[in-house]
Formats: structure tokens, sequence, C-alpha cells
């Protein structure tokens, strides 16, 4: 292959790697090239005729000297004049303004002639930012042509100007909604995360990186497994996601960004107000369907997405990123989420003790008949389920220590640990409801229920109350700019779950279907179940205790006061502080 003016720098590469280090060599500027990003975005779009501008080399020089590494130097002979032609280029016939320059509420400009660098990297991540109402000015002193290119081969509406010898101008449009290209074909220009063998684990880091990469960019992180959780995580923050399994100890994971498509909270003709509503888990169901049939709700919102989740960290992902208006959520995993400023508010905590241990094939009266059994748990160590269990353990006398603990790989997935149980392939496992019920059902008289936390729970602390598991949580956008609306969907929930309460029968019959179970089996279930309305400001000697239970368990949180105004308001809480 002959190396000529027109040559993709990227085409050469790829058939001479070796060249890269000959092309650094040629010119101090080309020592940014050691930079993996900037190389493959520069490598991708620019000829050898622009990298010789850029370098401020001649043309000819540069295509000799590689085509001699490489054997080919007799060959470009047969060319000539290519360097002499190639040096004056190609330009864009300039026009009269489009309408869309014109007519631009603001103009990003990049003024880029006095700068030795390569900013082609930092022109990307500009024109991939940019809003509906922008368009970007590049202003360069030579004919940009690896931008052009770009544009060209993207789609992009761009419009170049020449207003004099050393002054080149290039007005890019950003693409409308749908318009965007497939990342993937510049997914290994994006940054890597290689967090093999990292001492801690590197969850924090990589929610931390994917809230910073801005739409249009993308990031790649590599671990020796296929990180399913994480994924669940991120993928709802606004990122679509392609995985490649390169060896058995190996997982390349590329997370990118999609544009940001501002949310428009309009009211329907009717007036009603448009929300989005989710739950961690099955369990919340029968309240649901309940609150579908409460005429006085519905005509005052309308659910535009109702999502159940059987993955916890999506549900969660939905709330970091703003989507859910309302959710059921877990009291000790919103906690922690507010320690990282998250606009929300639990107006009321709604399940109450649902933690029990199940057995099949034998008894067990106390923790101490588990000892040589594993303990099937859900989620990770550093959950509550573990936190609890421990905490209790070692409150009763017990060292957690003598017991096998286990979990899912990545994470404990309570369906999971159920089928387990139903299915022999487990003999101890923590459920929470529904499907500490479900396993019961599905046992057939095989699963039993063994040890009920709320039971050691009021052992250890009498008059503390129930454990409080989740409630309702609430954006705050939504309680500022429809408290109405927040104030009647909290008290059609206090009915509900009173309703529920009341009529397991005919609230099973309601649910039974979606749920995608038979009717006993959902009947078992909300018999079981601790369903009870309580405003957060009216048990939160309840809720306090629970997270203090946890912390000193272990489970990483900040200390009661510094999440109060999370369950209270504000006045309230100035109140009790003074």
């Amino acid at each position: 292959m002959v190396i000529l003016a027109s040559t993709r720098v990227k085409d050469a590469l790829e058939k001479y790697p070796q060249l890269k280090e000959v092309l650094i060599s040629l010119s101090p500027k080309f020592k940014k090239l050691n930079n993996s990003l900037i190389f493959k975005a520069v490598a991708r779009w620019a000829t050898f005729a622009d990298v010789a501008k850029i370098g401020g080399l001649s043309l000819c020089e540069v295509l000799h000297r590689l085509n001699r590494e490489v054997g080919t130097e007799e060959e470009l002979a047969k060319h000539a004049p290519d360097c002499l032609r190639e040096v004056v280029g190609k330009t864009l016939p300039e026009g009269e303004k489009p309408d869309w320059v014109k007519e631009a509420k603001q103009i990003v400009v990049m003024d880029v002639r006095d700068r030795d660098d390569f900013f082609f990297p930092e022109i990307l991540r500009s024109l991939r930012s940019l809003e509906r109402d922008q368009i970007l000015k590049v202003v360069n002193d030579f004919y940009p042509a690896p931008l052009i290119n770009m544009l060209q081969e993207e789609g992009y509406s761009f419009h170049y100007e020449n207003p004099s010898f050393n002054t080149h101008i290039l007005y890019v449009n950003p693409k409308e909604e749908g318009e965007e290209k497939n990342w993937l074909e510049r997914k290994e220009e994006f940054e890597v995360l290689d967090v093999r063998g990292w001492r801690e684990d590197p969850f924090s880091a990589i929610i931390k990186k994917a809230n910073e990469t801005p739409p249009g960019e993308g990031f790649r992180i590599i671990q020796y497994f296929l990180p399913t959780p994480l994924i669940n995580m991120i993928e709802p923050l606004g990122f679509e996601v392609h995985i490649e399994k390169r060896g058995p100890l190996e997982h390349h994971v590329y997370f990118y960004k999609k544009k940001e498509v501002k949310r428009e909270r309009k009211k329907t003709l009717s007036g009603r107000v448009p929300l989005v509503i989710q739950s961690a888990t099955p369990v919340v169901y029968p309240i649901i369907m309940r609150l579908l049939q409460s005429k006085r709700l519905m005509d005052l919102i309308k659910i535009e997405e109702l999502k159940i989740w059987d993955k916890t960290e999506k549900h969660l992902g939905w709330i970091i990123n703003g989507r859910a208006d309302i959710s059921f959520s877990a009291v000790a995993a919103v906690a922690k989420l507010y320690q990282k400023g998250l606009d929300i508010k639990m107006k009321a905590v709604v399940v109450w003790d649902n933690f029990f241990i199940l057995t099949r094939g034998f008894e067990a009266r106390d923790f101490g008949d588990l000892r040589g059994k594993p303990i099937h748990l859900p989620l990770i160590k550093a959950a509550p389920p573990y936190a609890v269990t421990t905490f209790l353990m070692k409150a009763l006398g017990y060292d957690p220590e003598e017991f096998e603990f286990a979990f899912g790989n990545p994470f404990g997935r309570p369906a999971d640990i159920k089928e387990m149980l139903v299915k022999g392939e487990a003999e101890v496992g923590l459920l929470r409801e529904p499907e500490a019920s479900f396993a019961i059902f599905e046992g057939k008289g095989q699963v039993k229920e063994a040890i009920r936390y709320a039971d050691l729970w009021e052992k250890l602390f009498p008059g503390k109350g129930n454990l409080p598991n989740a409630g309702i949580l609430f954006k705050g956008e939504v309680l500022r700019e429809y408290p109405e609306v927040s104030r009647i969907f909290l008290e059609e929930a206090e009915k509900a779950i009173d309703w529920v309460v009341k009529n397991p029968s005919q609230a099973a019959r309601l649910s039974y279907e979606i749920m995608g179970i038979v009717p006993e089996e959902a009947e078992l279930f909300l018999k079981r179940v601790t369903f009870k309305y309580a405003p957060s400001e009216r048990v939160i000697d309840h809720i306090t205790h629970y997270i203090d239970v946890l912390n000193k368990a272990g489970y990483g949180g900040k200390p009661f006061g510094e999440l109060r105004d999370l369950f209270l308001e504000e006045e309230k809480t100035g109140e009790k502080q003074n």
C-alpha cells in the first residue's frame, strides 16, 4: 500500500502500525499523538496532507519518509506530482450564509489560530455538547480538512467561509434528534477505566464518571466479570451500552451518553399532571393497582410511565437521573442517595418488618441452628440485609464469623434465592416480601419460615416499634410545583393501603395477574406482609433507630442528624434542632 497525500492516517496505520512512532518523530507538534484519545481522533479523520499542514512540514517530506519506512518509496514516485498537487488541496466553495446561521440564538466560538496543540478532540466535545439553539463556529488559519471530513461523514450541516488568506471559518449546526450516527464506530476513542485488581470497590468511581460524562461522549470499563448491576445502574442515567467479552476474565463494557432531551412537564388538555411512578420491588403492586382505581387521583394525574423493577439498581438509577417523580423505595437506600445531594423527600413509610429467614428440609428456631449451612442473602455485603442480619446476630450473642454467607454473582437476587429454595438448591435464605411468601407457597411444605426479624427486633428493642422498610419518595420538584397533587396522592395511598389490608382476597384478585402468580399465592403474601401507612414525621423515632442500627452494623451511612430533611419538613427540622 503506497501512502499518498489523500490517504487517511487510520488506514495507513492499520496496515503499518509501526508508522505511528515515525510520524510522532517528524515534528515536536506530533508529540501530542502519544495521547491515545487524541491520536485516535486525529487518525480517523485526517489525511496525510492534513497532518503535514498541522505539523508545518513539507508534504513531500512526510510522504517520502513514511513510504521509505515501509518500502513503497519507488511506487510513490509513480504518483508524482502528488505532493505539489495536494499542498494546495481541494476546498469547499463558499456561499451565502444559510438561515440556521443567521437565526442562531447563540454561537459558540472556538478560535484555534494561535494554538499549536491538537485541538481536534476539544472541537468534537464542544460539537457534541451543543444545545438545540446553539451552533459552533471554528476559526482556523488553514483549511480545516479533518473536521470537514468528519462532518461530511457524520451527516452534520455546516457552512464554510474564507474571508482572508489565513482565516478559515466553519459554522456547524447540531443534528436533530435521531440523526446521531452509530457511536460504536468511535468507541475505541472512549476513556478507559480498567478496574481489574482495584483494591477498592470501583462502583462509586464509575458512577461519578457516568455523571461527569457529557452527552455525546462515552467511556469504557474493563472488568474480570460482566458487571450486570453496574450496567443496570448506569443505563437508566441516559446511556447506551455495548458489551464485548474478550476472554474468560476480560469483559469490556462501553457506555455512551445519549443526547439530552429535556422533559417538559405539560399538563394534559384536561389539566392532569403527567407523572412517572416506580417501585423497587413487586411488594407494592396491590397498593398501586388500588391507586389506579382512585377516580379522585386519576382525575388529577396522568401516569406517563409505571415501572416495577426486578433489579434495585435500575430503580435507583431513575431516582438519580430525576426520571421518576414518585418512587416506592427502601428507606436505607434512599438515605444513602440523599447524601449525594439529591432533591428528594420521603413523605411516608408504608412497608414494615420485611425480613424473614426461610429454611428447606430442616427446622430452625434461632441463628444457632443455621451454623454450617450457607445463608443466601440478597444484594451484597454492603447492603441492609447483611448489615441487619449481622447486627442481630451480635446483639443476640452470636459471632457472624461462625456463619457462612452466600451472595449471587455479582448480586444476590431475591427471585433467584426464592427459586433455589423451591428447587432444593439452597437450605437457608433471607427474603423479604413478596418473595418470602412465593417461596413458602411454591415450596409446598418444604420451605418454611424459621426466623422473623420483627420478633427479634421487638425482643431487643421493646417499644421501639417495627423496622421501617420502604416508603413513598417524591422528587422535590413535584412537591414544590404540585403540592395539591402530592397531598392527594398521599391521602389516596393511605386509603389504598387500608383497603388492601382489610380486603386481602379482593386485593389478591386485583393484582395476581400482573404479578405473574396465582390468586392463592397473592393472598398468602398479602396476609403475611406488613402494610401500614405512616407519615414520616410521625415515625421519625423508628426511622432514626433503624438508620442508627445500620450504621453501627457497618452499612456506611451518615448519622441521622444529617438526613433529617429527607424525612421532615424544613420548618419542623428547624424546631427539632433548636
